[in-house]
């Protein structure tokens, strides 16, 4: 993959300038495709999944680490990917191929000041946040899922494509206390939202998952009682996620925010629900 690098000034980073280096991006590989349509679609055969994995020994031996995890219940008893999906779940299983495969094609970036793996534990665990909202907002999980994994892909962009400018943007959002939008906004006349909304519509993704990850910084508040959308779901993630990072082990003082009122849940449950994401964080986060 070559890396474009814009000597884009303060001003802003032109819209043709940022659009022409997404269209530079790889295509998506074929094992996140599959997992992909096993997340989208209800009846797509395990054999599609199995085999993208078989084919990749780095995919294959992860899968099988997640299986043999003692969260799972059956440490060392796993030894085929065949026994490992019908164990985990497909969709388990496929979950785990889109996050390996999606760090294999957008994980190659020199950025000063972006840390990689912390990127990706936060992508992940909105991921988790967001499967695990979606059933109590009766929203698809899998779509959900894919959502969180992709909700912040323009700040991987960004990062890639622009290094110098987005080691800026961060500086700045360090040392003034501001958002990175903000900071992005100052220094490339865009954010990461925008960025990654065109990212999503480039890899021919659904509209509604361009909609929902342009929108995930939006401000308004969600509406309590109505039918929660995409985006809301996604805020909704993106916040527990923040909110585990900074005290995994204090959940109450997180479910305190009155933004869970939305869900029209108890607290127990966002807090069987919020324990949950953070164990199964830390079994993926060392698969």
């Amino acid at each position: 993959m070559s890396t474009t690098t814009l000597d884009a000034p303060a001003a802003g980073l032109k819209t043709a300038a940022w659009a022409r280096c997404i269209g530079e991006l790889p295509s998506l590989p074929s094992a996140f495709m599959a997992a992909v349509k096993v997340l989208s679609e209800d009846d797509t055969p395990a054999s599609a999944c199995i085999e993208a994995i078989e084919r990749d020994q780095a995919l294959t031996v992860r899968v099988l680490h997640l299986a043999n995890s003692a969260f799972y219940g059956a440490p060392g008893q796993v030894s085929r990917i065949g026994d490992a999906v019908q164990m985990l779940g497909l969709r388990t299983v496929a979950s785990t191929l889109a996050v390996v495969s999606l760090q294999a094609t957008l994980g190659a970036l020199r950025c000063e000041g972006f840390c990689f793996d912390t990127y990706w534990r936060h992508t992940l665990c909105t991921a988790l946040a967001a499967r695990e909202l979606a059933k109590v907002a009766s929203l698809d999980t899998g779509e959900a899922f894919l959502l969180g994994l992709l909700h912040d892909v323009g700040k991987l962009v960004l990062a890639m494509t622009s290094p110098v400018q987005e080691a800026q943007a961060l500086r700045i959002c360090r040392s003034e206390g501001m958002s990175m939008n903000e900071a992005e906004q100052h220094v490339f006349g865009v954010s990461h939202p925008e960025v990654g909304a065109a990212v999503a519509r480039q890899w021919n993704f659904p509209a509604s998952l361009v909609e929902a990850i342009a929108g995930h910084h939006a401000t308004a508040p969600i509406p309590a009682g109505e039918r929660l959308t995409l985006t809301d779901l996604v805020r909704l993630a993106d916040h527990m996620a923040h909110g585990l990072e900074a005290s995994p082990t204090d959940i109450q003082s997180l479910l305190a925010d009155p933004l869970w009122s939305v869900l029209g849940t108890s607290e127990q449950r966002l807090l069987d629900l919020a324990e949950r994401v953070n164990a199964e964080l830390q079994v993926m986060s060392c698969a």
